[in-house]
């Protein structure tokens, strides 16, 4: 079929100004929450102040996005020329008027895991992240000092910081306690896991001595490593090794496993994933040696079996909070909304479901 150069032109010219097919928009929306609505919010009410001050609203919680950030939002979106997002949520185009980049797959995952965990920025005793022996774990992936995860990485985010880390730790610790800090991360290697081990849970854990599930951070440690998050660019250094560790690593393999080389992936199965990556590495060896065997073809019929297969696994036979804590987090990912840990989530408000704008 022939198309004359003028149709062609007017075609080319609609798909340039139009926005991606409805079924591909992403945007957030009231009920998100996290540290990007966070980024949103400050950087929104800075422009809107700028130009309608006597209009603005302040939200009472800057990490969520509620009605005072959907009128903003409105606010912002009447001075658009080009197309934008739904009256009242944020997409790309809004992202880009108040000077952000629109966050990839990866940082909107995470955003949300976040919300589930709440620990990006949280140091955890054994007992806090659930651990039946001692340990100490810091953030959403567990970067933790059983296997040295953790003292890497704090090595390297000192590093990319510029000694910061370090700094922060003679600022908030007394010098016996900033020393000790700065020794047992410096001196890491990994042929010395199991002595450096040791050494940090006596170093930081207020009672080493008490059975795991009891076992707590020391305070001033943990709002030591809270306030990592004051010192300018550790959140990127921070999220950059998580995504290095999971998104990167963790969950290429685990796709694999699950879904196998499936040419089309979308951003669920991703999250699905990288949510399982975070809290148990899959449903075990033996039920994906049964999943292999199980035929499927759409993804969420192919994540419903893998919840199946979480449900009965033997791995969470003494620890059934967890199972169910699994269970409810898949439940949400599978049907787009749900309840986890008390609270309401529907993932096209957190940008990870695709919505019709």
């Amino acid at each position: 079929m022939k198309i004359r150069p003028l149709l062609m032109a007017a075609w080319l010219l609609a798909l340039a100004i139009s926005p991606v097919g409805a079924a591909e928009s992403y945007s957030f929306a009231q009920g998100s929450r996290g540290f990007l609505i966070r980024d949103y919010n400050e950087k929104l009410l800075a422009c809107l102040r700028a130009s309608s001050p006597e209009r603005v609203r302040v939200p009472k919680a800057m990490d969520e996005f509620n009605a005072d950030t959907a009128e903003n939002t409105r606010l912002l979106q009447a001075n658009l020329s080009g197309p934008h997002s739904a009256p009242g949520r944020a997409g790309p185009a809004e992202f880009a008027a108040i000077g952000l980049a629109w966050p990839e797959d990866f940082l909107r995952c995470t955003n949300l895991i976040d919300c589930w965990e709440g620990t990006l920025n949280k140091l955890e005793g054994s007992s806090e992240s659930e651990d039946t022996f001692p340990n100490v774990t810091f953030g959403i992936v567990g970067f933790t000092s059983e296997d040295g995860s953790l003292q890497e990485f704090l090595q390297q985010a000192n590093a990319a910081a510029n000694g910061a880390v370090f700094q922060l730790a003679r600022d908030r610790l007394s010098a016996r306690d900033a020393a000790k800090f700065i020794e047992l991360v410096e001196s890491y290697r990994p042929k010395n896991t199991k002595k450096n081990h040791e050494d940090f849970v006596k170093f930081v854990i207020r009672n080493p001595h008490a059975d795991p599930d009891e076992q707590q951070p020391r305070p001033e440690i943990a709002q030591l490593f809270a306030a990592f998050d004051s010192i300018p660019q550790f959140r990127n250094i921070q999220l950059a090794a998580t995504r290095k560790k999971s998104w990167d690593e963790e969950l290429p393999e685990l796709r694999e496993q699950i879904f196998g080389s499936a040419q089309h992936r979308s951003l669920r199965m991703d999250l699905f994933c990288f949510d399982m990556t975070v809290l148990t590495n899959g449903p075990g060896k033996k039920a994906l040696r049964k999943l292999e065997k199980m035929p499927w073809r759409e993804e969420t019929a192919r994540m419903k079996q893998v919840s199946a297969a979480m449900k009965g696994s033997s791995e969470y036979k003494d620890d059934e909070e967890k199972r169910a804590d699994v269970l409810e987090r898949e439940r949400c990912i599978i049907d787009g909304y749900g309840e986890v840990h008390d609270d309401d989530y529907d993932l096209r408000a957190f940008a990870l479901v695709p919505v019709k704008e």
